[in-house]
C-alpha cells in the first residue's frame, strides 16, 4: 500500500499552458499508414524488452513528472542497446549493467520544479531531454542516503550541476517530442505506446478512489483531485473493458499478490495498474507526451584529438571511450576483438597496445 499519495490540492503535475510551438502527434500520425489497434491482443513494453521493470518510489515527493519521463527515457536506452549488442534486458543487465541502469529522476526534476509550490509540466520534463538530456542513477541517485527516501527538498537540489555531468547527460538526448491533443482518444495512446515506447500523461486523481489497486478509478468531486505524471507501456481488453496501464512511481503495493513476478508472456498491463476508458478525457486526462529518441552521443566531439605516431609519418585519430562499455561498443564498430578475464572484464594487459602524452 502506498503511504505517499498526495493531499487535496496537491499538484505533482500540472497543464501544460498553451504554446502553439508544440508538435502534435495527432498531426503526425494522419500523414502515416493508418494503423488498427488489435485491443483484444494488446501491447506490453516488456515483451519487447524481455524484462520487467525496477517501480520507482517517489516518496513524499512532487516528483511524478521526473519519475514518469525517466522511467521513458530508460524504455529508449534500452532499446538502443538492444540493438547495440543484439542482447534482451535480462543479458544487458549481466552483460552490460552500466547502460541499462534505471536513469535518474533527480536529475530531471531538480530542473524542472516549479517554484514555490512543487510538482512539473510535463513539456519540460520532455523538453530538458532533448535540450540537455539525461544521467543514470549511479551518476545522480534519486534516493536520498540520509533519509532512504526521495523527499522532496533533495530532490529539488541542484548543487551537483556543472559542466562535468552536462556532458555526460549528452549521451541520453532526445530528438524530439510531440503531444497528443486528444486525450480522450485511446486508440493514440495505444498507436503511440506500439511506435514510440510509450507515453507520458497527467491526469487528476483523487484519494480513497483505489489508488492502492490495480484499477483506480476517476474523480467524482474535482474539489478535492490532485495532479499525477504516469508513464505509459502497456494496453489491452480484459473482463472490464479497454484500458491503458502504468507501473507509476508509488512502488508495487497496489499488486494483489506481493509475490507475483511478470514474465514475458504474461497478459498485457499485468501488474500495473490500469487506467479504463472513463479516464481518458479532456478532464481527468491532460497533456499527454511521447518522443523520439536519437543515437547515444558516447563522448563529446571536442575531446576527439588528432595525433602522430612518433615513430612514423602516420597521423590519426583518437576517439576517447568514457567507460569499459563504450571502448567495447567502438571495438564492435571496428571489428576489434576485445579479450576478457575469466570474470568478464576487460583484459587491459593484452588490450592496451601503447600510450601517449597529449599536449
Amino acid at each position: 500500500m502506498n503511504e505517499f499519495l498526495y493531499n487535496d490540492g496537491q499538484q505533482g503535475a500540472l497543464k501544460d499552458p498553451q504554446d502553439d510551438r508544440d508538435l502534435i502527434y495527432d498531426q503526425y500520425v494522419l500523414g502515416a499508414a493508418p494503423v488498427e489497434i488489435d485491443w483484444d491482443k494488446g501491447f506490453d513494453i516488456r515483451d519487447t524488452l524481455g524484462a520487467d521493470f525496477k517501480f520507482k518510489l517517489q516518496g513524499p515527493s512532487l516528483s511524478c513528472v521526473a519519475q514518469a519521463v525517466s522511467y521513458y527515457v530508460w524504455v529508449k536506452q534500452v532499446l538502443e542497446m538492444m540493438a547495440r549488442y543484439g542482447l534482451k534486458l535480462p543479458e544487458l543487465r549481466l552483460q552490460h549493467p552500466q547502460d541499462v541502469d534505471e536513469v535518474s529522476a533527480r536529475a530531471i526534476y531538480a530542473q524542472i520544479f516549479l517554484s514555490p509550490q512543487g510538482g512539473a509540466y510535463i513539456r519540460s520534463g520532455m523538453k530538458l531531454i532533448v535540450d540537455w538530456g539525461s544521467v543514470f542513477e549511479h551518476d545522480l541517485p534519486s534516493v536520498n542516503p540520509a533519509t532512504g527516501m526521495e523527499d522532496e527538498a533533495w530532490m529539488r537540489d541542484r548543487s551537483w550541476l556543472n559542466a562535468k555531468i552536462s556532458e555526460i547527460a549528452k549521451v541520453l538526448k532526445g530528438q524530439k517530442f510531440m503531444t497528443i491533443a486528444a486525450a480522450d482518444n485511446m486508440d493514440l495512446f495505444a498507436r503511440a505506446i506500439m511506435e514510440n515506447g510509450g507515453v507520458v500523461g497527467g491526469i487528476l486523481g483523487q484519494n480513497e478512489h483505489g489508488w492502492n489497486t490495480v484499477n483506480p478509478q476517476p474523480p467524482d468531486d474535482l474539489s478535492k483531485t490532485w495532479g499525477h505524471g504516469l508513464y505509459y507501456g502497456a494496453f489491452g481488453k480484459d473482463e472490464l473493458g479497454k484500458f491503458i496501464a502504468t507501473p507509476n512511481s508509488w512502488g508495487n503495493g497496489f499488486r494483489p499478490d506481493p509475490t507475483y513476478v511478470w514474465k514475458p508472456g504474461d497478459k498485457p498491463g499485468e501488474g500495473w495498474q490500469k487506467l479504463r476508458a472513463d479516464y481518458f478525457n479532456n478532464t481527468f486526462q491532460f497533456n499527454p507526451w511521447t518522443f523520439q529518441d536519437k543515437p547515444n552521443e558516447e563522448q563529446n566531439m571536442s575531446n576527439i584529438k588528432i595525433i602522430k605516431d612518433s615513430k612514423s609519418p602516420a597521423v590519426g585519430i583518437w576517439l576517447p571511450a568514457s567507460s569499459p562499455q563504450a571502448i567495447e561498443s567502438y571495438c564492435l564498430n571496428f571489428g576489434i576483438d576485445v579479450p576478457k578475464k575469466d570474470n568478464g572484464d576487460i583484459d587491459w594487459d593484452k588490450f592496451i597496445q601503447g600510450e601517449l602524452t597529449l599536449k
